[in-house]
């Protein structure tokens, strides 16, 4: 599923050789998906915040030379913040649900590990890693899609990628954010939203729906 769903999201960009911004890149799922596409990204810029998480992403893409792993968390100013990452009672991390807001999880958790993560501004980590065009970004950060996109400014009204992001509201209450504004931010700036149908391709909607996941094009290149 995931080599599907990376292949859809690179067929709405016309670059032959797209560079993609993976934030929030976990274990590298998408990452590796990305890479073995049947077009290749010039660049994947993976981002994730977790010491644990961040070794394992090494490895993964150790030797995938197109691929820069950096341990940072996104968000609207430089700085240090608390990184929670979610204990089950096993004992053992639920490494997929790191966040950096005040919720502790799904129920099935009864504590949290906490680690302090340098965080910066996108557009600031662009400029430092010398990027200066993006085509494709990836955000999956637990509800702190507002956070990162506020810290984007000329990103997404200037350069305009291709932005794949998941939105859950009950996620977002953890930032007190709203996963409707952040749709319409989009909207508003110039880009139609999508969503994936069960074919593996894209329907054009208007408003937020019970997805998940969107994908948002700007206007230019729908």
């Amino acid at each position: 599923r995931m080599m599907r769903l990376a292949a859809a999201i690179m067929a709405k960009s016309d670059s032959p050789e797209p560079v993609i911004i993976d934030i929030g890149a976990n274990v590298g799922r998408f990452t590796t998906a990305f890479m073995a596409a049947a077009k290749p990204p010039k660049l994947v810029l993976a981002i994730e915040p977790s010491n644990y998480v961040f070794a394992i992403l090494k490895i993964v893409t150790a030797k995938l030379e197109r691929v820069r792993c950096r341990k940072l968390a996104l968000s609207h100013e430089s700085g240090e913040v608390q990184l929670k990452t979610p204990v089950k009672k096993s004992g053992s991390l639920r490494v997929g649900l790191s966040h950096i807001g005040d919720g502790d999880g799904d129920g099935d958790e009864i504590t949290a590990f906490v680690e302090n993560v340098q965080a910066k501004r996108l557009d600031d980590l662009l400029t430092a890693e010398s990027i200066t065009h993006v085509d494709i970004v990836k955000i999956d950060v637990e509800g702190a899609e507002q956070h990162v996109i506020n810290g984007a400014p000329n990103l997404i009204n200037k350069t305009k990628p291709i932005w794949f992001i998941e939105l859950v509201q009950a996620r977002a209450d953890n930032f007190t954010g709203s996963a409707s504004d952040i749709f319409q931010q989009f909207i508003g700036a110039g880009y139609h939203a999508f969503i994936l149908n069960a074919d593996y391709g894209w329907d054009q909607i208007t408003a937020i729906s019970d997805a998940t996941d969107y994908l948002f094009v700007p206007v230019a290149t729908t």
